[in-house]
């Protein structure tokens, strides 16, 4: 297969536009048709389906765009890792986190990583965990950190670090004043969550659920901020890591409710099975699970 007319057809794809993939490859628009035609020919295969002037991917060309990713992401580890033989003096790493670990986990480890490799251009994309699975699996990111596990095949996954979490609530809260608290305690009481598709929302409810909450009133926000700051406003109770909360206690506003249970949960590292992991990523990785002992659980 020519991977040329691979590459064009993949900006096609990608564009869902002749004149806009050619612009970005700086060929013309009949250029561009006349390589996507080409690659048809050679398949023996219809990839793309031109509509009144839009570009529709055919079941094959659908087909044909993931296994183009994949290579030309290949390409891209094999050009990272000859410039990582030079001692990773040069270099890029994408790295993707979920909220909270970007937020409260991530910054030490990529201070350490730059400190080893000062050459190395870092590029951080934080998002909630689902949208972060769907960059892995795009092969946008070279690794990426999330929490709970990730039920796929494709990918790589390796225990990173162990987070407490606690629960809050605004620091006048009438539950605070029970000596020993109760699940049942917290049934008529309203939950402040995460937007749809936050690790922290999913584990959240499993763990209460386990504890024998009854959840059946809610807030949505989105962010650990509004989180917490939705809590201090007295809209309900929330489930946050002990990172997260830490700052806000010391301002008073709100406090952690003593529950007899003790929650955790598993943040893991993931990268994708059939990327192989750069010199940097490798070296990004090895940082992460040293920078990881040091993190205390409060």
């Amino acid at each position: 297969m020519n991977l040329h007319l691979l590459r064009t057809f993949t900006k096609v794809a990608e564009q869902r536009s002749f004149s806009r993939a050619g612009e970005i490859i700086h060929i013309s628009q009949p250029a561009v048709s006349r390589a996507v035609r080409e690659l048809e020919e050679q398949l023996g295969i219809t990839l793309l389906e031109r509509r009144g002037g839009q570009v529709r991917l055919t079941e094959a060309g659908a087909e044909l765009y993931q296994h183009a990713r994949a290579i030309f992401a290949l390409e891209q580890s094999a050009m990272a890792d000859l410039r990582g033989r030079q001692g990773l003096e040069r270099g890029s790493l994408t790295v993707g986190a979920s909220r909270t670990i970007g937020t409260y986990f991530l910054p030490p480890v990529i201070a350490e990583f730059l400190r080893q490799f000062p050459g190395v251009d870092v590029r951080i994309i934080s998002e909630n965990t689902e949208l972060i699975q769907r960059r892995l699996l795009a092969y946008e990111l070279d690794v990426a950190f999330v929490e709970g596990a990730v039920e796929d095949a494709r990918v790589d996954q390796a225990f990173w670090h162990e987070d407490e979490l606690v629960i809050l609530a605004h620091s006048h809260h009438p539950l605070l004043d029970r000596q020993s608290l109760k699940a049942s305690d917290m049934n008529a009481e309203r939950w402040v969550l995460r937007e749809q598709g936050s690790g922290t929302r999913t584990v959240t409810l499993a763990l209460l659920e386990q504890a024998g909450v009854d959840v059946s009133r809610t807030i949505e926000v989105g962010g650990n901020g509004a989180l917490v700051q939705s809590v201090a406003a007295g809209l309900g109770l929330a489930m946050v890591s002990s990172a997260a909360a830490r700052e806000h206690l010391s301002v008073g506003k709100v406090k952690v409710l003593e529950f007899p249970t003790c929650f955790k949960r598993s943040m893991h590292r993931v990268r994708l099975k059939n990327k192989p992991a750069s010199p940097a990523a490798q070296a990004l990785m090895r940082v992460a699970d040293e920078v990881a002992k040091t993190f205390v659980l409060s």
